[in-house]
């Protein structure tokens, strides 16, 4: 899901992970945890502000877990030689797709 580019952040950024890379979510007593993807030399952080924590922000935090797990699942039917699962229906959390085939 693409914000708009009128406010805020945007940016369009690849990370080409050749199986080293980690995952990490660091969390902390008195702010936000930051979500972390890992590979080589490269890292990409994902946060949200305090300020800006809403249901917004918590539908957002669970399409990124079910992206990361759908992306587990098709990397694991790949290396397993299995085709893909295919287009998944509707996201519960919304209107995210649940494997999006983009």
């Amino acid at each position: 899901m693409m914000a708009g580019r009128g406010n805020g952040s945007w940016q369009i950024t690849s990370l080409h992970v050749e199986g080293n890379g980690s995952a990490t979510c660091r969390t902390y007593p008195a702010r936000t945890p930051i979500f972390e993807v890992a590979a080589d030399r490269a890292t990409v952080t994902v946060t949200i502000p305090a300020d800006r924590l809403d249901a917004a922000a918590v539908m957002f935090a669970r399409e990124l877990a079910q992206a990361a797990h759908c992306f587990a699942v098709e990397i694991e039917r790949r290396w397993r030689g299995l085709p893909s699962s295919g287009p998944r229906a509707r996201h519960p959390y919304g209107n995210a797709v649940a494997c999006d085939k983009s």
